[in-house]
């Protein structure tokens, strides 16, 4: 796209709230999407639904504690939108943790659990507005994904689910 054409998407998004809600989920969902399509080309139990579903949660609790916060500023009451974050990054550990499979020797799920915390991370920067920080970072991790097929021995022989 034209420098001029992102200009005037940002303008408009910029002059209406819910255009800009809207291309920060949309965007979101583009980096979950990036994040699985790696996880979906190994059929992986956990692809590239979930990806999405996580960054765009993420990116759904970002948004809501932002103007929350504006709506309980606006009437006079303290608000503080990072505890949400807080939350949605304890949230996000625990369904790492899910993810992470533990068999009689070997530990499988950790690069899983790692992908699904940075599918949220992704998710909460979208949320934000720094989209491209978004999809930087979503490409950037597939890159570590996909380089890691080429790596030996990363966990295909011995993984506890089989």
């Amino acid at each position: 796209m034209k420098a001029d054409t992102m200009e005037w998407i940002f303008s408009l998004a910029a002059q209406n709230e819910q255009t800009d809600w809207f291309l920060r989920l949309l965007c979101a969902l583009s980096a979950g999407a990036i994040l699985g399509l790696d996880r979906e080309v190994r059929r992986r139990r956990i692809g590239i639904r979930t990806y999405m579903m996580v960054s765009l949660g993420a990116a759904i609790f970002t948004i809501v504690a932002i103007e929350m916060a504006i709506d309980m500023t606006a009437t006079g009451l303290a608000s503080d939108p990072s505890r949400v974050i807080q939350g949605l990054v304890g949230g996000l550990g625990f369904l790492g943790a899910g993810a992470i499979i533990q068999g009689d020797k070997n530990v499988g799920g950790m690069a899983t659990a790692a992908s699904l915390w940075v599918a949220g991370a992704v998710g909460l920067a979208a949320g934000l507005g720094y989209a491209m920080i978004a999809l930087t970072s979503a490409i950037l991790a597939a890159a570590i994904l996909w380089i890691s097929r080429f790596m030996e021995h990363r966990g295909a022989d011995d993984r506890p689910d089989g």
